[in-house]
């Protein structure tokens, strides 16, 4: 029992994941920007880190920069994409919108309130083929064909290292972090327990000049940052594996229902939690 609460005490620790703490430092944000929008902001351009940590909404695995006059919204995403990405991230893009950019009292005078344009991207980490490079919100409407009210469009961008896309070729921080987790994975499927892929991989890294000087300021805090993103995936993907064995609709199991429990108590957010076990959003919200 000792044992099992610190264990807890260390994942709460580190309920954010790599990709965020690589990419707060403001020189590697504009970097990635750059890489996926194609432009060329100079280190010095004026950029803001929209994080959401105090929301009830908080998601341990996104990015939001304001630069210049944009608004990039990004997700590290690991698991199959789910077509309902789009609604999931229009109530993400309204919270940070109303955040850090509109005073409701602003919103009833005659002049127009301005708001950076919003750009939204899922980054995919996934170990299947990805299907898809686009998401629309109006997929999900009943009545297709129709010029809709609202939009909202979801671009994916492949960042697994072997994708060998472009955003990788022009972001040296994101390839190298796709170099590692490549690493990692390579390591455990060639026998080598997590633990010790992690440290390898790590290592490796240093040795290459890949993130080494990143990677050997926070080798601890990295290291405890991927067992825990590692502890959620494993956990989720055994979920889903028994409820098909066994026969339960998706969400149904009690295993699902007491493994979102934990998620939430660890600081995921509730659309997270909702999508990676299966339950529907109302359920995981009541819990």
């Amino acid at each position: 029992m000792a044992e099992e609460r610190r264990q807890d005490k260390s994942k709460s620790q580190y309920r954010d994941n790599l990709i965020r703490k690589l990419f707060r430092d403001e020189e590697r944000a504009i970097e990635l920007c750059n890489a996926i929008t194609g432009s060329s902001y100079s280190v010095n351009t004026n950029i803001t880190l929209c994080d959401l940590d105090n929301s009830l909404t908080k998601r341990f695995n996104d990015l939001a920069f304001a630069i210049d006059d944009q608004l990039l919204l990004m997700i590290e995403h690991q698991s199959v994409i789910s077509p309902n990405m789009p609604l999931r991230l229009l109530s993400y893009v309204t919270e940070v919108l109303y955040t850090w950019f509109v005073q409701v009292k602003e919103l009833y005078k005659k002049k127009l309130h301005q708001i950076p344009n919003p750009k939204l991207y899922v980054l995919y980490n996934g170990d299947e083929p990805l299907k898809l490079n686009q998401l629309k919100l109006s997929d999900a409407f009943y009545i297709q064909g129709e010029e809709a009210s609202l939009e909202l469009t979801v671009e994916i961008i492949d960042v697994n290292y072997q994708s060998g896309h472009e955003v990788l070729q022009r972001s040296e921080s994101l390839q190298g972090y796709a170099y590692l987790i490549d690493q990692i994975r390579a390591h455990m499927k060639a026998g080598y327990s997590r633990d010790e892929a992690i440290g390898i991989s790590i290592e490796l890294c240093i040795m290459e000049g890949v993130l080494s000087e990143f990677l050997k300021i926070h080798y601890e805090e990295v290291a405890k940052m991927l067992n825990f993103q590692y502890d959620q995936e494993v956990e989720y993907q055994a979920i889903r594996e028994e409820e098909r064995e066994e026969g339960y609709e998706a969400g149904a199991s009690e295993k699902a229902i007491e493994m979102a429990g934990n998620s939430l108590k660890a600081g995921l957010s509730t659309e997270l939690v909702a999508e990676l076990t299966g339950l529907s959003l109302e359920k995981v919200t009541s819990l």
